[in-house]
């Protein structure tokens, strides 16, 4: 597998094509308080395409129940995953999507479906414009598809958030958008990439370049189109 590796895939395919396995105590106490059975899937899925991954990287015969989070304000079991055997982790869900991502560097990842709650634009047609630079909702203004500039964006920035190099209260305060339709190479330290898909939008932000993947027959993992080009192009 590449050093840094990000996949994403429909939850549908991931819970038909990855076995199943137990997650942990934590993670099990908060899927149960999920209302929605979609959402409990989204929660699932997400983690057994994270252990999947690291599978893939060597580390072992992981299961969910083997991957932790520790939140770096109180400590507790949840926020940031917590690297396993040297490789850092990070997964993401959105209404029917997953993604995850793993890499020996720092890295977050992103996905938000086309329907997803933190980019839909309300009832009067607006889009939470506080988490944009002014270059950037200059950008949102004169795309053809606002909201969809807006999601990746939106993707790119919660990766950042998720690789430890923002905080989500000071999303607002940093660009990563280049144009419209086109994300910057790298902000700070990280690389940025992303992949639209039918549906959804991923992004990956992280320390060395990632490919992109999706989901094969029987959990292979399929090169995603366009996943050699530049870095800050989604493809």
């Amino acid at each position: 597998m590449d050093l840094s590796t990000v996949v994403v895939a429909t939850t549908r395919e991931v819970l038909a094509q990855l076995p199943p396995g137990p997650l942990s105590a934590p993670a099990e106490a908060r899927r149960r308080t999920l209302r929605s059975p979609s959402d409990r899937d989204d929660f699932v899925a997400a983690r057994l395409l994270a252990a999947r991954l690291l599978r893939e990287a060597g580390v072992g015969d992981v299961a969910p129940a083997d991957l932790g989070q520790s939140c770096d304000v109180c400590g507790g079991e949840h926020g940031r995953p917590v690297p396993l055997s040297g490789l850092h982790v990070s997964w993401s869900h959105s209404h029917g999507w997953v993604a995850a991502g793993v890499s020996a560097a720092r890295l977050g990842v992103d996905v938000e479906a086309e329907v997803g709650a933190g980019v839909a634009a309300d009832a009067g047609g607006g889009l939470p414009k506080e988490a944009l630079t002014g270059t950037e909702r200059a950008f949102v203004a004169q795309a053809p598809d606002a909201a969809r500039t807006f999601r990746l964006a939106w993707t790119a920035k919660e990766a950042c958030v998720k690789a430890g190099a923002a905080q989500l209260d000071r999303i607002g305060e940093f660009d990563v958008l280049a144009g419209p339709d086109r994300l910057l190479p790298s902000t700070g330290a990280l690389l940025l990439s992303a992949h639209r898909l039918r549906g959804a939008t991923a992004a990956a932000a992280s320390a060395s370049r990632p490919t992109w993947h999706t989901l094969g027959r029987d959990g292979a993992l399929v090169p995603l189109p366009g996943s050699g080009r530049a870095v800050g192009t989604p493809a």
